[in-house]
C-alpha cells in the first residue's frame, strides 16, 4: 500500500497589476511556497523588462522567502541548461511574470525545462503567475483578444499553453479589460472546460483542480458551459455575435470558494449578531 502523504497541487494564477504597497496576494504565494523555508524560481521570458526578475526576487525576499532567483534567458537553445532545470527540480514555488503568454511557451514547449515544471506542479511546487503568466498555465490558452461583454466571432485567439490544466482556461485584467465576452466565446466553443475570469490584484487559487478559493481585492468570475443547451458559435462568421444558451456564471470576491466537481460556489453570510 502506498503510504506516500498526497501533495496538494496548487495553481496561484493572478489578474495582473498586484498591489506592492499591501502585498496580500503575494504574500500569500510566499507562504503557501514554504514561507522562510521557500525557494522561489521566477520565470521573466513573457516580460521585456529587464528588471522584472530581479524586482520580483527582491519583493519575495522581503515578504520572507528563503530564497528568489530568476531566470532570463531568451533563446529556446538556453531553455535546457543544467542550472535552469535544478533550480526548478530543487523548487518549492514558481512564478511566471506578466508581459506577453505566447513568449514562454514558445520558447520552452517541448523542452526538458518545461517537463521539470510540469513534473514540480505534480509534486506539490505551487505554481503562481500574473496576467500572461496566468493565461499561459491552461492546455487551451487565450493567447489574445478584444473586449467586450458581447461573445463574437474570433474575440478571441487559442493556442496551447504550458497544459498545467486540462481543465480550466484563464482569463485576466478580466473586469478592467471588460473580457467577458470573450471568455463566454470560449466556453463556447469548449463546453467542458471552465472559464476563470481574474480580476486585477487578485488571485483564483486552485487546489488538485478540485477547488478554488478567491484571494484580493477584485473578483473572480466563473464561467460554467456544461449545461449549455445550444449555441452558434460553430455557425457565426464576420466578427458577428455569437449566441449561448443556459450558460451559468458565478462572480466571487475574496474568502469565497468554488467546488469544481459540483460546479457549486461557496459565499460566506455574516452571523447575526446578538444585541
Amino acid at each position: 500500500m502506498d503510504n506516500v502523504p498526497h501533495q496538494t497541487k496548487t495553481l496561484m494564477p493572478i489578474g495582473g497589476n498586484e498591489n506592492w504597497d499591501d502585498p496580500v496576494v503575494l504574500r500569500e504565494f510566499v507562504n503557501r511556497a514554504g514561507g522562510k523555508k521557500a525557494d522561489i524560481v521566477i520565470f521573466t521570458q513573457p516580460s521585456i523588462l529587464k528588471t522584472t526578475g530581479r524586482d520580483y526576487a527582491r519583493l519575495f525576499l522581503d515578504l520572507g522567502a528563503g530564497s528568489a532567483k530568476s531566470l532570463n534567458f531568451r533563446t529556446r537553445e538556453n531553455a535546457d541548461l543544467k542550472e535552469s532545470i535544478k533550480a526548478v527540480r530543487s523548487a518549492s514555488g514558481i512564478f511566471i511574470s506578466g508581459g506577453t503568454q505566447m513568449r514562454l511557451p514558445a520558447v520552452i514547449g517541448g523542452t526538458k525545462l518545461e517537463a521539470a515544471v510540469l513534473n514540480a506542479y505534480q509534486r506539490g511546487v505551487v505554481i503562481g503567475g500574473t496576467s500572461a503568466g496566468a493565461a499561459v498555465m491552461s492546455n487551451v490558452m487565450i493567447a489574445n483578444g478584444k473586449g467586450g461583454a458581447t461573445p463574437r466571432e474570433r474575440i478571441a485567439q487559442f493556442a496551447p499553453g504550458l497544459g498545467l490544466t486540462d481543465k480550466i482556461v484563464f482569463d485576466q485584467h478580466f473586469r478592467q479589460r471588460d473580457r467577458l465576452g470573450r471568455l463566454l466565446y470560449v466556453i463556447a466553443a469548449h463546453p467542458g472546460l471552465l472559464g476563470v475570469g481574474i480580476d486585477e490584484n487578485t488571485a483564483a487559487i486552485v487546489d488538485d483542480e478540485a477547488k478554488i478559493t478567491v484571494i484580493g481585492t477584485g473578483a473572480v468570475t466563473v464561467v460554467d458551459g456544461s449545461g449549455i443547451t445550444a449555441s452558434n458559435v460553430a455557425e457565426v462568421e464576420h466578427g458577428g455575435p455569437v449566441a449561448v444558451g443556459n450558460v451559468r456564471i458565478n462572480v466571487l470576491t475574496s474568502g469565497c470558494s468554488y467546488n469544481i466537481k459540483t460546479r457549486r460556489a461557496k459565499i460566506p453570510m455574516p452571523e447575526l449578531q446578538s444585541e
